[in-house]
């Protein structure tokens, strides 16, 4: 695991490119926080990443503009 014992924090990962990220580097044995400003987007993303990769995944609403 290239990765293992590293943090990744991925801004916009509710969805899309942000969420493919997330489960690369989840996959890769990073810990990964996922962020997004869809707070119930962003938490069911972090349970699928995590099921998908076995890894371990956080969630919490942030925006980024503030």
């Amino acid at each position: 695991m290239l990765l293992e014992g590293k943090v990744a924090l991925v801004t916009g990962a509710a969805q899309g490119i942000g969420k493919g990220i997330a489960t690369t580097l989840a996959g890769e044995g990073a810990v990964v926080v996922l962020t997004d400003i869809q707070e119930q987007k962003v938490v069911d993303a972090a349970v699928e990443v995590q099921k998908q990769t076995g890894g371990t995944t956080k969630s919490c609403r942030l925006d980024v503009a503030d």
